[in-house]
């Protein structure tokens, strides 16, 4: 791991997507060290869109892990990450499932807002359970900031407590939790 020393560009930012040993604890290490450095954003970026799929998986699970804790050093990315994921490929699922929530954190204005929730709105429908769960959090998300998504959010979280799968279950507890304090 790069723990100790400053990122420095796009090069150290790919070795280390290339070379690790990848789960939760070095993506989480990873985004951390990333996320106080802009030129290491940028290069994290620049690798989603790069061509390897495993290296742009992990890039999108390291954005996904610095939104976790703060979206303002991907917020100025919001448009382009946007783009990505309307454009990834059905068989990227676990790519596409962490960009959801990315997207639906770093969409600050607005416009960024409402088309990141007709995104969300079509991801609700796909195949895959972890991405639909995704969508849900991300829609949630998004109605948190945008109040013309309030009845939408609240709407797809109760379908997903009433009849989503144990998973779906979990993941719309919290988000129905902290609607429920927003707008109370």
């Amino acid at each position: 791991m790069a723990d100790g020393f400053i990122l420095r560009g796009m090069g150290q930012v790919r070795n280390l997507l290339r070379e690790m040993c990848w789960g939760l604890r070095q993506s989480r290490l990873l985004a951390r060290e990333i996320a106080v450095d802009k030129s290491s954003v940028r290069a994290l970026v620049h690798e989603l869109f790069g061509d390897e799929v495993r290296l742009r998986m992990r890039a999108a699970d390291v954005a996904r892990r610095i939104t976790d804790q703060d979206a303002t050093p991907l917020q100025r990315y919001a448009d382009e990450l946007a783009g990505l994921l309307e454009s990834l490929p059905v068989e990227e699922s676990q790519t596409r499932w962490h960009l959801a929530l990315a997207v639906s954190r770093v969409a600050h204005t607005q416009a960024q807002r409402l088309r990141a929730a007709r995104i969300m709105s079509l991801l609700v429908e796909d195949e895959s359970n972890a991405l639909r769960c995704a969508a849900m959090e991300g829609m949630a998300t998004l109605a948190l900031n945008e109040p013309s998504l309030r009845e939408e959010a609240e709407a797809l979280v109760e379908q997903y407590l009433w009849n989503g799968t144990p998973a779906m279950k979990a993941r719309a507890r919290p988000m129905q939790k902290k609607l429920t304090r927003k707008y109370a």
